[in-house]
């Protein structure tokens, strides 16, 4: 309909028109591969009376939107935190070609989302003519629109090395699989109703890329570099040293109840065997449960208590309390945690003061950085070779200004404040580059998707 009603109005406008009238309405045409969609009703202002003024006032409209985003971040993702920084000042300047051109977000991975949109798109527009209803498959079977196929499934991110002489077994589990969530005739094999499942999947898959492009347009154009990156839903953190130099570690996030906010803040520090402050909800219920089940658990793991959470308040002997009588509500005591190998914390902590409370640290149970879904934190983020990450953020810093940190096998607490602060961002994409490029789909742990996706 918008490519008809954009026909129209070049018929309306006589062409040859200006250039720089054809221009800007060229460059409105194109919102699509944004993930912006230009309403009806404004191509049909434009069908009725294509002014400059009219033309000028949508374009600054819809510039304004690839500038800092269509939608209300505080309606459909309250606990989106980061700071915004628009490149235009106001709506109602003209502007030119060249301005428009340059206001999409400057990070590398917004133009691989985009590719991958007009890639699905291409497959929403041709699967019918490419899988007609009676092209069945079989185990075994060749046919040179396997290799179409085996093309979709990878643009889906339902598959990667899929054989492209014959159809085999394992596409015949990936369509099962597609089948099941469909509820159809688990075969295995493509006919029209496992077809339109995979439309369903692709229309589906569009709109999660809209609403993740929606969500790089909400960031500054540019991140500074270097910088640190906390990707949430990717369970990772990354050092970012350039456009195309970054360096990936696996990340332990925050768990569906206790979730990991985003939000922007500046890295201050690195404390060498922290000390772990238990927050009071964690101490009054987790650690007060375990040390109920478990007599003694506190002591075992190195816990000291504070008669309250007054700096100045006196340390307790933990043997002396009746940790039975104690519940959450009349439970008073801080908890600390001493440096150790059963510190939660580990070797290492990020210091990122904020209002959430949350910072990067090590952990004393690395095994779970091999568990696939990586949600069990109570906000913080436990990062996989953090003494790598310290060492690339101390190379940041004047060797002039910074203190010689506690060697070898030391437990002595230091902190170390940086010269220069390093910008961390935890953000949250659903849809997301892999490091060669491919767009990966995610789980939506923290069902933030939900109000985006149904909108666009």
């Amino acid at each position: 309909m918008h490519r008809c009603m954009f026909v129209m109005l070049l018929v309306v406008l006589c062409l040859p028109v200006r250039a720089d009238r054809q221009q800007l309405l060229d460059w409105l045409y194109r919102m699509p591969e944004h993930g912006i969609e230009i309403e009806a009703s404004d191509w049909q202002i434009l069908v009725d009376n294509p002014s400059t003024r009219n033309i000028h006032s949508i374009v600054a409209r819809y510039a304004m939107y690839l500038d800092t985003g269509r939608l209300n971040r505080r309606l459909f993702q309250a606990a989106w935190k980061l700071d915004e920084k628009p490149v235009l000042e106001s709506a109602d300047k003209p502007l030119t070609v060249a301005r428009l051109e340059s206001l999409s977000p400057g990070m590398p991975e917004y133009a691989l989302l985009q590719k991958s949109l007009k890639q699905l798109r291409h497959w929403q527009s041709v699967a019918a003519e490419r899988f007609p209803d009676d092209l069945i498959f079989f185990e075994g079977d060749r046919h040179p629109a396997i290799q179409e196929l085996n093309q979709w499934l990878w643009d889906l991110d339902l598959a990667d090395t899929l054989s492209d002489r014959e159809y085999t077994r394992a596409h015949k589990d990936i369509l099962t699989q597609v089948q099941l969530q469909f509820d159809l005739v688990p075969d295995g094999r493509l006919g029209a109703n496992t077809r339109q499942a995979l439309l369903t999947i692709t229309n589906d898959r569009i709109k999660v890329l809209k609403a993740n492009l929606e969500r790089l347009r909400w960031l500054p154009q540019e991140l500074p570099y270097p910088h640190v990156r906390v990707d949430i839903a990717g369970f990772n953190v990354a050092w970012v040293e350039g456009r195309m130099r970054q360096f990936i570690h696996k990340a332990i996030i925050g768990t569906r109840h206790k979730q990991t906010p985003i939000f922007n803040d500046d890295i201050e520090g690195v404390t060498y065997n922290p000390v772990w402050k238990v927050p009071h909800s964690i101490a009054a219920n987790s650690m007060l449960r375990a040390e109920k089940k478990k007599p003694g658990f506190l002591k075992e793991e190195g816990f000291v208590v504070y008669e309250s959470w007054d700096d100045r308040a006196e340390r307790v002997d933990i043997d002396r309390i009746n940790w039975r009588k104690l519940t959450p509500k009349t439970f008073r005591y801080r908890l600390e945690q001493q440096p150790g190998e059963k510190n939660r914390l580990g070797r290492f902590k990020l210091n990122l003061p904020n209002e959430f409370g949350v910072y990067l640290h090590d952990t004393d149970k690395p095994e779970l950085f091999d568990e696939r879904r990586r949600s069990f934190s109570s906000g913080c983020t436990r990062v996989d070779g953090i003494d790598v990450l310290v060492k690339r953020l101390m190379a940041y810093q004047s060797p002039f200004l910074l203190e010689k940190p506690p060697e070898g096998e030391s437990r002595e607490t230091f902190k170390q404040t940086f010269s220069n602060t390093i910008p961390v961002y935890f953000v949250y994409f659903t849809a997301w580059p892999d490091a060669d490029g491919r767009v990966r789909f995610r789980e939506d742990i923290y069902q933030q998707d939900r109000a985006m996706v149904s909108w666009f």
